[in-house]
């Protein structure tokens, strides 16, 4: 007859079997980047900290116009100065100004895009020549209209727009997902509410473009260095609608797409860039901009 150890020992060894083992969990690969399955809205009351308004500068410039490379090296030192990324700016070469915005024969590229028309003729006022620009396209007190021909100008209207209370805020986290494919998520707040419609516009800009360009003794600079010019819109150029209004503080956005970036584009020195605007004719101002640098 076995003893009491010898009757027991299988069932230890099974306990300790037992007790040793383990689930391992199925592989789930996180390096992938994981894009937003459908938009969404909501509501929140975890507002963001402090948010800032950033401020957009739209450039309308041309190849052939001689003063355009001044407002060009205002609105980049602008930018500059505001390194944290709170100065976005948008080059616009629009086709309806041919004499200045026509492309040299012997040029290696053609900065002409019809979103940038569509903009300026659209969403901007009435241009007289070039340079032009806009900021934030905002009607300031004492004009008529959105746009500022006088360059110069253009540091004290960013100024007072970067002092603003921002009425948005935009969440933008930007993933590779392959060599000129990229992930965007795009989280919108609002915080305030809005009795009118708002828009969602999505662009590819391109900087460090040596390019022909008139210069202001009329020279022709052939490798004049161009930046933030408008290449692509990836929504229509006025933006998607987000809604009819915004019926509460802490209205949230979120939206996912993938954005190509064209093969002829240097993607070193491209940016996307996001809006929150509006499209009516007595309101067309930029509400929110941010810009990431791919």
């Amino acid at each position: 007859m076995k003893n009491l150890f010898q009757q027991l020992w299988p069932l230890a060894i099974l306990v300790v079997v037992v007790l040793s083992c383990k689930e391992t969990p199925p592989f789930i690969d996180y390096s992938e980047p994981i894009l937003l399955s459908k938009d969404t809205t909501y509501v929140t009351s975890d507002l963001p900290k402090n948010p800032l308004k950033n401020v957009l500068i739209e450039d309308i410039s041309g190849v052939k116009c001689n003063n355009c490379p001044k407002a060009a090296e205002i609105a980049h030192d602008i930018q500059v100065k505001h390194d944290e990324g709170r100065v976005v700016v948008l080059t616009l070469h629009s086709n309806n100004f041919g004499v200045f915005t026509g492309p040299y024969s012997d040029s290696r590229d053609t900065f002409n895009t019809d979103e940038a028309t569509l903009i300026v003729d659209n969403l901007m006022g009435s241009i007289t020549g070039l340079p032009a620009g806009s900021i934030d396209r905002k009607v300031f007190s004492g004009q008529t209209q959105n746009i500022i021909s006088a360059y110069e100008s253009w540091e004290t209207y960013v100024n007072i727009q970067l002092n603003e209370k921002p009425k948005a805020w935009i969440d933008l986290e930007v993933l590779k997902k392959e060599e000129r494919t990229y992930i965007t998520n795009i989280k919108s707040t609002f915080l305030e509410k809005d009795e009118t419609p708002v828009f969602l516009s999505i662009f590819i800009t391109e900087s460090k473009i040596e390019s022909k360009q008139k210069m202001p003794d009329n020279s022709y600079d052939n490798e004049f260095e161009h930046n933030s010019i408008l290449r692509k819109a990836i929504t229509t150029y006025s933006g998607l609608k987000l809604a009819d209004n915004i019926d509460s503080v802490g209205r949230v956005f979120e939206k996912g797409l993938e954005i190509d970036i064209p093969s002829k584009y240097n993607i070193d020195n491209c940016s996307i860039v996001v809006l929150i605007n509006k499209i009516d004719p007595n309101n067309k101002q930029v509400i929110q901009c941010v810009e990431y640098k791919l």
